[in-house]
């Protein structure tokens, strides 16, 4: 019974191992079931973002393109939003970033507006400084920061002046060298930048605009600019032709270095003293450009084949009294005694292998490394002669503070193509038995080879090809020892080199030759006197007075370089300074393709540097990142506009060549707006139209009520303000004529019936009111609920309504009176109560001065 019982219990019931596996099986189970449900919550949360920021956008877009035309600024004040590639540009002065809550998540809506021009069929986007072309380019781009990654949603439009009248005149001609049209040349009108063409693939351009003189500037890539001078009629064409010359240009050649770690320059397993004593010892050269510390941040390494050594091993160092560091060109030594007599020849050591009884070398080295009385052998490295199955090995030189491996060196045994070990680069020294006494391992000092004048500093990074093998013949040197010059290094494959002659590209390093080589060609350089800079990861190097005169190659650096070449005939450049910056370049010249004197400034709104006065040529070094550039900011050459042009993206160690300006001459008009003859009035948009029809500049009066057009060629122009629905002028435009580097007044604009502003907050108990609540601004009474749409509330007086934002914010735009106060109401639905809610107390005898936006009147529950 008791056995039938078990039985009947068995396979009745489940074991605990099959308990734990159902476990196992629903835990599973639930885990991917709550995957699944993370998933569809972190998509629904995305699509939800991204709705939300579209419609921010999009309401964005639509308040700017219900503007007046000319009360939608152009941005001139550029920043850049650097969480995306390539990064976002947005206006900071006339549309700043705005920060909304929206769905209980946080958005910034950036805002940029920029003048539009089609060419060759494409909406171009145009310099902040150039004339209307009755056409801007809106671009509002809504970011939000979800699952530690920024999102964005963008969208762009265009914005058209509905009274812009139709250019009635034509430029039109042909680009061509030798007969032959020139496709992609840009033709330039220098008095309206924004009026440009580029030419089609038989060279031929076409250009609209009002009648008038003009200087049109050519240019195209690879040819000399030019210039020309043209009048055009009304409702005729004028044609212009241009022939331009080609550039000559050249190659530059050379190779390129870098240089920004010591290398292991001998290795020596034994050289028997005339004691018996079996001395071994590691040489070191410095082929940098800076000193390095030696005691206790240096460090050594030795490890053999894998089934004996499963890492490399620490060889401990007796630093004591050993030199503190290891200049530029100089060499130190590390050995397993002090002094070392080789070739004749003795020589101290700078620092020993740690011989302590019981030490870690001793530990770690046994049995080779011996310290016992009478029959000490502090040897590490082993060799062939020792009677052990390989002699192979490897050493490496490393940073001990920050663990990063300097150099390693290499070598097999027994046959074999690999040491079986890591420690060693690419491919190993090939030995058929390993290291062996009286041999050296010696770096070669360039691809040629051993030199005994020349450091020891060619590392490919591949050991078999850039070391020699043989018997030692000469002694190891050490701090004591002369400094050597270098002719070589780590071949920089991948380098890019750049020149600022605004002709050239770029190009890379190559592998070339075995042992390999780095050598950068670098066509199309134009004739000139140029810099060059090369840069490799974080290392760099500028040469110049790089003076091309004729095609063909040209090698450098050479004696006529700075620097120049480091021996005569080796075109060997050596990156050694560390990358942290790169360079903008081009020319600032006037219509007449001539240099501007006095200097004219460029900058990138952190750096400045001047144009030459004799060239127009400038360079710009700065921090890498977006930009927008600058020719005569501010008008600080009065005599010429100021132009800009961008983002230029700047990368560490190149140059961004060829951005180039034409600047106009140029003089400044004042003036001042009032809502009553004396009191200022501040935001309101002033055009200043020239003879051609063209509006050339256009401002907003600042908090005093002034403006300043600062940016006006020379001429004749028309100013006037820019109303709004409902707003008269008096006088309604002034006539200004211009001269170079003149300040002319235009008049004092009084403008009646302008628009004011109300803003305040919505509270519950101090907490935002997130529902929504509706606000109305107006000079009469309310009772009750707020006033239904109908003939009586139409005919009456005005009523003004926004409604608040999410965190509770309004901002209402109201016509401003300073004769009449305001009442503002609030009101709110309540959940199972009436229909409205009036606020405990309206806001009573608020002031709304016209173009004034500091009337405040909160609201709290």
């Amino acid at each position: 019974m008791s056995n039938q019982f078990k039985t009947h219990r068995v396979l009745a019931g489940i074991t605990l191992v099959e308990l734990m596996i159902a476990v196992i099986i629903l835990v599973v189970a639930a885990l991917g079931v709550m995957g699944v449900f993370i998933y569809i919550a972190k998509s629904i949360q995305h699509s939800k973002c991204r709705g939300l920021a579209s419609n921010l956008s999009q309401e964005q877009l639509q308040v700017l393109k219900q503007k007046n035309y000319y009360r939608v600024m152009v941005t001139t004040t550029t920043a850049f939003q650097n969480q995306f590639v390539p990064a976002i540009p947005y206006d900071t002065g006339y549309f700043p970033p705005e920060t909304i809550l929206e769905g209980g998540i946080t958005f910034t809506r950036y805002t940029n507006v920029e003048w539009g021009m089609e060419v060759s069929g494409q909406i171009q986007a145009l310099p902040a400084t150039s004339s209307d072309t009755n056409l801007k380019v809106i671009t509002v781009t809504t970011v939000w920061n979800l699952d530690s990654g920024f999102h964005k949603v963008q969208i762009r439009n265009v914005l058209s002046n509905p009274d812009a009248v139709m250019a009635s005149s034509l430029l039109k001609g042909t680009v061509d060298t030798g007969g032959v049209g020139i496709p992609d040349a840009l033709i330039t009108v220098s008095e309206n930048t924004g009026a440009l063409d580029t030419t089609d693939v038989l060279g031929k351009y076409m250009i609209t605009l009002f009648p008038g003189n003009y200087n049109l500037t050519c240019e195209a890539q690879g040819y000399f600019t030019k210039t020309a001078a043209v009048s055009v009629a009304t409702n005729t064409s004028a044609t212009v032709d241009f022939t331009l010359v080609a550039k000559t240009s050249a190659t530059l050649s050379g190779y390129v270095w870098r240089n920004d770690h010591l290398v292991i320059s001998q290795v020596v397993g034994s050289s028997v003293s005339a004691s018996g004593f079996d001395q071994e010892y590691v040489e070191i050269y410095n082929p940098t450009t800076w000193t390095w510390t030696v005691p206790n941040v240096l460090g050594l390494t030795f490890q053999r084949k894998l089934a004996q050594d499963p890492a490399p091993i620490n060889i401990a160092i007796n630093y004591a009294g050993s030199p503190l560091s290891i200049v530029p060109g100089g060499f130190y030594l590390f050995a397993n005694t002090s002094p070392v007599v080789v070739a004749g020849m003795t020589v101290a050591a700078d620092a020993v292998w740690e011989s302590a009884v019981g030490g870690p070398n001793e530990i770690n080295f046994a049995p080779r490394f011996i310290t016992t009385a009478g029959m000490e052998n502090y040897n590490i490295i082993p060799v062939s002669n020792d009677a052990i199955a390989s002699a192979a090995g490897g050493v490496r030189l490393y940073d001990v503070l920050s663990g990063t491996v300097l150099d390693t060196v290499g070598w097999s045994g027994d046959g074999a193509v690999s040491p079986g070990v890591p420690s060693y680069e690419t491919a190993p020294i090939f030995q058929n038995v390993g290291l062996q006494r009286a041999e050296l391992f010696a770096r070669y000092s360039s691809t040629a080879g051993l030199d005994g004048a020349i450091g020891p500093a060619y590392d490919s990074n591949k050991n078999s090809v850039e070391w020699r093998e043989g018997a030692i013949g000469a002694p190891p040197r050490s701090t004591l020892s002369a400094v050597q010059s270098t002719l070589a290094g780590t071949p920089a494959i991948g380098a890019v080199v750049s020149c600022n002659d605004g002709l050239s590209g770029g190009t890379t390093a190559v592998s070339v030759g075995n042992p390999p080589l780095a050598q950068f060609s670098l066509p199309n350089v134009a004739t000139g006197t140029w810099t060059v800079f090369l840069a490799s990861s974080s290392l760099y190097m500028e040469i110049s007075t790089v003076t091309v005169n004729a095609s063909g190659t040209l090698w450098i650096p050479n004696a006529a370089t700075s620097p120049a070449w480091p021996l005569a005939n080796h075109f060997d450049v050596f990156l050694s300074s560390v990358a942290e910056e790169g360079y903008i370049s081009g020319t600032v010249k006037n219509a007449l393709n001539a240099a501007i004197t006095p200097a004219i400034i460029v900058s990138n709104g952190s750096r400045t540097t001047t144009a030459s006065t004799t060239s127009g040529f400038y360079m710009l070094k700065t921090q890498p990142g977006s930009y927008m550039v600058w020719a005569n900011a501010n008008n600080a050459n009065v005599n010429y506009v100021s132009d800009s042009t961008g983002p230029v993206v700047v990368t560490v160690g190149q140059v961004s060549s060829n951005v180039n300006f034409t600047l106009s001459q140029s003089g400044k008009i004042r003036g001042f707006v009032s809502r009553d003859g004396v009191n200022a009035l501040p935001g309101v948009a002033i055009t200043a139209t020239n003879a051609s029809g063209f509006v050339e500049s256009g401002q907003v009066s600042d908090a005093s009520g002034r403006f300043t057009m600062a940016n006006v060629s020379t001429g004749t122009f028309v100013i006037e303000p820019v109303l709004n629905s409902g707003e008269s002028v008096s006088p309604v435009s002034a006539n200004v004529v211009v001269g170079v580097g003149a300040l002319v007044w235009s008049a004092t604009f009084t403008v009646r019936g302008a628009m004011g502003n109300v803003h305040g907050t919505a509270q519950s108990a101090g907490v935002p009111v997130r529902t929504g609540v509706m606000i109305i601004a107006t000079t009469t009474t309310i009772v009750g609920v707020p006033p239904t749409l109908n003939q009586a509330s139409l005919l009456g007086a005005a009523y003004y309504t926004a409604s608040t934002n999410e965190d509770g914010t309004y901002s209402l735009d109201v016509r401003g009176s300073t004769t009449t106060p305001f009442r503002v109401y609030a009101y709110y639905p309540v959940p199972n109560g009436p229909a409205w809610t009036l606020n405990s107390a309206l806001v009573n005898n608020v002031w709304i001065t016209p173009g004034v936006s500091t009337a405040v009147a909160n609201f709290n529950w």
